[in-house]
């Protein structure tokens, strides 16, 4: 117990860790860039070091989102930034569907998938080569179709084409990766 004592007494108290600043205004929404940040010290000990983005932490979140608006000089905490709904730019989007017009729920993270619609006993796609984010069975027991819940990245007209077809209840999703590219609109021949 008395070496802990003569350690905590003989710290070093010039010790510091480097911690994010805004360098510039960066607005609430757009992605950050280490080019928007610099790094300024503050002792290694400070109470509310956990929740400030540290320098050797800042590349893990280069292109998230900001959540807030920062003025420049603006002390950058963890919370303060984002990860982005999808890569690229897109959107994430969870399209609701039964195992069994989900590939029976075989789709996995990192799957491409196409959208069916069909109307009418007319197939057609409505968006192809869609990026599987994750997934998630949210009800059924054994025996059951449970209900599948697919997050996708799209981009906004897939969006809204695939809104379309799920207010219709006309919904079928085919794996696709791997496959040759088709486009949407198209009913496959």
């Amino acid at each position: 117990m008395a070496f802990a004592f003569n350690l905590l007494a003989l710290r070093d108290r010039t010790a510091t860790t480097m911690v994010a600043v805004a360098d510039k205004a960066i607005a609430a929404g757009t992605p950050v860039s280490l080019s928007d940040l610099r790094f300024v010290p503050i002792p290694a000990d400070f109470e509310g070091l956990g929740s400030l983005l540290e320098q050797s932490q800042a590349s893990e979140v280069e292109g998230w989102i900001a959540d807030r608006n920062m003025s420049a000089g603006d002390i950058v905490e963890r919370s303060s930034v984002l990860e982005p709904g999808a890569p690229s730019g897109l959107r994430s989007m969870s399209i609701p569907v039964t195992v069994d017009h989900a590939a029976g729920g075989t789709l996995r993270a990192g799957d491409r998938i196409d959208v069916i619609a069909v109307d009418d006993g007319v197939a057609r796609f409505v968006a192809t080569d869609i990026g599987v984010l994750s997934t998630a069975e949210t009800t059924g027991g054994i025996g059951s179709i449970g209900q599948y819940h697919v997050v996708v990245a799209v981009d906004a007209e897939q969006a809204l084409s695939i809104a379309a077809v799920m207010a219709d209840g006309s919904l079928e999703l085919v794996r696709s990766t791997g496959a040759p590219a088709i486009e949407a609109g198209s009913d496959g021949s």
